[in-house]
């Protein structure tokens, strides 16, 4: 097996995950952390356009920019982790 594409990358990660918009009702006080990974994802997303778009127009890839979307990706997985522990894992009385 390969490795994935970008796009396959890009939507398997950042695709609006219902988990993270379910944390909202059920954990309220979480909202603004949500907002907040909302608007990373976004701006994430926007990186992952421009990438691609440099690679289909054969554009050389600015490596400290893909290095700052990598970095940016590794951050916002963890933060969505984060926040998931906090929401299930103490609130709901989950495994810690």
């Amino acid at each position: 097996m390969g490795q994935p594409t970008l796009n396959e990358l890009k939507s398997k990660v950042l695709d609006p995950a219902g988990r993270l918009r379910d944390v909202i009702s059920d954990a309220p006080r979480l909202a603004n952390v949500v907002a907040r990974l909302e608007s990373d994802r976004q701006e994430i997303l926007a990186a992952f356009d421009n990438l691609l778009a440099d690679l289909q127009a054969a554009i050389p890839i600015d490596h400290h920019a893909a290095d700052d979307l990598v970095s940016r990706l590794t951050t916002y997985r963890q933060k969505a982790a984060d926040l998931l522990h906090q929401a299930y894992g103490v609130d709901l009385g989950g495994e810690t």
